[in-house]
């Protein structure tokens, strides 16, 4: 398995990272010895990063995270990021919220210590009306962002309860952009996929929203890539019928996004997956998003264990040719 530096950090993580999110369903919804079993092979590959979330199963993900990663003595082994995420109400005392929701976070995990604290809100500009963005969370100013809620979070570091702390790079395309260049996070989780390249491909946003290539911007900014939604929530699979474990594929994430979008999208894609003989359009999705400059990990939610070997095997392969990739993302513009 590629290691890569995660940005500026100093720390290094597996190309693939196992995503433990209620998306896939496994962390979430699975039986805890398959569980365990998925965590264990994962490890075995060569894989050291996984994400999780409070929001995630309401907690279920990281109490299950924490289980495995205990049961198979493998803490010192990983890297591990997870996240928090502000109501309006908890704007009033930022760091009361953070610590607390830290603090929670690391008792179901039964870990003392967390490498990486994302913020999960959206990003919005300073002076845009009040309102969501994706259709979900609650954006949060920019201002807010880099000011209160970093300082918040760096607390957190200079306690020892986390070594790094980063965001979820989703909202307004300026704001985020502007807040990997802010100098205040370390990492950002960017949305990319075959459906709508534009983090990576300025402009082939498939009639998304327009990412203006974020994804050469952190990095540049040595912000470390953390890429989120690689197959578009398993879109990309080209087939409607979901696996037992998923979940809903949850709020959209672009604007302009629809998961029945993402899967006409997904066909589109067909020929040239026939042209190349690939196994279908989650492996030319997956190779096509470590093919990308400036990607450290690329996070995918498993359903069971059959999807990690399949991940794993494409992984294998290696990325795609650049000539590749650029044909992939011709077709998103």
């Amino acid at each position: 398995m590629d290691r890569r530096p995660l940005g500026t950090t100093g720390l290094s993580v597996s190309a693939l990272g196992f995503g433990a999110g209620a998306v896939g369903g496994l962390m979430v919804r699975g039986d805890p010895a398959e569980q365990t079993a998925a965590v264990a092979r994962a490890l075995d590959a060569g894989i050291t990063y996984f994400d999780t979330a409070p929001s995630y199963g309401d907690g279920r993900s990281e109490r299950n995270l924490g289980r495995v990663l205990r049961d198979l003595d493998a803490w010192r082994h990983v890297v591990v990021g997870t996240k928090v995420r502000l109501r309006p109400s908890d704007l009033a005392d930022p760091t009361e919220a953070i610590r607390r929701s830290c603090e929670d976070s690391l008792a179901r995990l039964d870990h003392e210590s967390v490498d990486l604290l994302q913020l999960h809100n959206p990003i919005a500009p300073d002076g845009a009306p009040a309102g969501t963005v994706g259709g979900s969370s609650q954006a949060l100013p920019l201002g807010t962002v880099c000011g209160p809620v970093a300082d918040a979070m760096m607390r957190l570091v200079a306690r020892g309860l986390v070594r790094h702390i980063g965001i979820t790079a989703l909202g307004h395309t300026e704001a985020v952009h502007a807040a990997v260049r802010s100098g205040r996070f370390a990492t950002a989780q960017i949305y990319f996929n075959a459906a709508n390249p534009s983090a990576g491909f300025t402009g082939a946003s498939g009639g998304e929203q327009d990412f203006a290539g974020l994804i050469g911007a952190a990095a540049a900014s040595g912000v470390g890539v953390i890429n989120i939604r690689v197959m578009a929530a398993g879109a990309l699979s080209a087939q409607p019928v979901r696996h037992a474990n998923a979940g809903d594929p949850g709020p959209l994430l672009a604007a302009g996004a629809a998961y029945g979008h993402d899967l006409e999208r997904a066909a589109a894609l067909r020929a040239l997956v026939a042209d190349l003989r690939y196994d279908g359009p989650l492996e030319l999705a997956l190779r096509f998003a470590l093919e990308t400059p400036g990607v450290s990990t690329v996070l995918v939610g498993y359903s069971d264990r059959s999807q990690l070997e399949d991940a794993l095997r494409w992984t294998g392969r290696g990325p795609v040719p650049a000539a590749v990739a650029d044909r992939v993302a011709a077709l998103a513009r």
